[in-house]
């Protein structure tokens, strides 16, 4: 390698290191790969794996990047992403399928999220060895936030995580033509939680943390999103769906909840919910979903309270909430 080329290696290597988030990170790795002449088209995705139960010719479940919601999306590319999902190996490879080359970063295969960068078109031995070196640190920067970016306790994504997340799904609403359906945000908070951590001690309290946690990934559907916001508090963005099946979805969570058999005993949960609307800042649509969840611990917990901007209510105390 010549030292012009090499200075480009570092110059391009640099400019993946410098992102800040993953979202960051695909839309710099995306623009540098196209860039290079010789290729036609980039994609990046999330694969979350086939549904719980199904078989194994069962499409994937994908996630495109810019945000899609929709748990059966499918893109012109759908059919290579799939063959890679199913054939593939980790790492960079090389595809030719019907009359189209390809290029697939594969990271994180068999552990979900596993994420796959698509690349449509053929490169010169210099060009493809660029690709495996800025795959590489892709995979080494994805390692990174995976870490700054998820609650070390429960492995969930994070409060910081969170509000980028809100704000990828508005972008999501505001692009596309409005169809019925909406995501709703939900805050739940684990009742009397303080209680468990004097009684039981702070491990204890971890343990129903966690086990909270797990319910959550087995109520909710691969399209949603799932936080810890912090303490005991936890937040769930439910896609592509009406309120009445978002209501449904979490009040069966809060049931399992109420059912499960916890190291420190009976354990409740009470709920806030809102709608996501392109229309209302994010700090107005959180402190929305945390005066419906006020209102649920208010009127005796172990309950779902739902508030919209639109909507009014009144609590014994005066307190007006919108």
């Amino acid at each position: 390698m010549s030292f012009e080329q090499l200075q480009t290696a570092f110059a391009l290597s640099s400019r993946l290191i410098e992102s800040k988030t993953f979202h960051d990170l695909n839309v710099a790795l995306i623009t540098i790969l196209n860039e290079i002449d010789t290729i036609n088209d980039v994609s990046s995705y999330e694969i979350l794996g086939n549904r719980a139960g199904a078989g194994a010719d069962v499409e994937p479940l994908i996630r495109k990047f810019p945000l899609s919601l929709d748990e059966n999306f499918t893109d012109e590319y759908h059919a290579v992403v799939r063959y890679v999902y199913k054939e593939g190996t980790s790492g960079v490879g090389k595809h030719v399928i019907g009359d189209q080359a390809f290029i697939s970063i594969y990271v994180n295969k068999d552990e979900p999220p596993e994420k796959l960068v698509l690349i449509q078109g053929a490169v010169s031995d210099y060009h493809y060895e660029i690709v495996k070196g800025l795959a590489s640190i892709y995979e080494h920067q994805i390692n990174l936030f995976d870490v700054k970016e998820r609650d070390l306790l429960t492995k969930l994504h994070n409060r910081q995580t969170f509000v980028t997340t809100l704000e990828q799904v508005l972008n999501f609403y505001r692009g596309i033509t409005p169809t019925g359906k909406g995501s709703y945000m939900a805050i739940l908070d684990i009742d009397h939680f303080k209680q468990v951590n004097d009684k039981f001690g702070h491990m204890q309290g971890d343990e129903v943390l966690i086990h909270f946690a797990n319910l959550m990934r087995k109520a909710f559907r691969h399209a949603d999103f799932l936080f810890r916001y912090g303490g005991e508090e936890f937040v769930v963005i439910i896609n592509q769906t009406d309120e009445t099946a978002a209501l449904a979805l979490l009040d069966s969570f809060r049931l399992s909840v109420k059912q499960f058999s916890f190291p420190s005993g009976h354990i409740t949960v009470s709920i806030g919910v809102t709608e996501v609307n392109s229309y209302t800042p994010i700090p107005t649509m959180i402190e929305i979903a945390d005066e419906a969840l006020y209102l649920a611990k208010h009127n005796g917990r172990d309950r779902i309270e739902v508030l919209n901007r639109s909507t009014k209510s009144v609590v014994d105390n005066d307190i007006e909430f919108f």
